[in-house]
């Protein structure tokens, strides 16, 4: 016949082990969970800045595209902020500006307004170049688990900055 006990005593053994692997397996993860911890609030922290990084950008594309067809510079601004609208408005640095080529390389200027029959646009002359900088002091969430990704100690921020360029119509 089988003898049960014999059988349970086995199985009891192997499956659950003694006192001393389970102390091991706490250690182990008292040991693993910082490591995972900080690699999940760098996930984390990438998905937030990309996210703020694809917000600029799609502004930035969106207030050179207003440039390029004339548009004034309070107009263009408008046009950035809001669609940076889920961004803080007051930590946006925008910069708008026009470029020529002369002979063998870019002469960037202040984009400014001049009035015309139309009513006010920009005053970069038709064939040259727009471009939109915007510039984002993105606050960090996991600053102090992260704190190599701030631009200055204490900040909590890192600056990602978003460019455009469209052909001025």
């Amino acid at each position: 016949m089988f003898d049960t006990r014999r059988l349970h005593h086995c199985c009891g053994r192997w499956r659950g082990g003694s006192a001393a692997t389970a102390g091991t397996a706490t250690v182990e993860l008292a040991l693993v969970a910082p490591l995972l911890l900080v690699l999940f609030m760098g996930i984390v922290e990438f998905g937030l800045l990309f996210q703020d990084f694809i917000l600029l950008r799609n502004a930035a594309r969106e207030g050179a595209r207003s440039g390029a067809v004339g548009a004034d510079t309070a107009t263009i601004g408008a046009k950035v902020a809001q669609v940076a609208a889920e961004l803080q408005q007051d930590s946006l640095t925008i910069t708008q500006e026009f470029g020529t080529y002369a002979g063998e390389s870019w002469n960037w200027q202040s984009l400014g307004d001049q009035a015309t029959e139309q009513g006010l646009v920009n005053d970069a002359p038709s064939g040259s170049c727009i471009r939109i900088s915007i510039t984002y002091p993105h606050p960090l969430v996991a600053a102090s688990l992260l704190p190599e990704l701030e631009d200055e100690p204490g900040s909590g921020t890192i600056s990602i900055t978003a460019n455009a360029v469209f052909r001025r119509e």
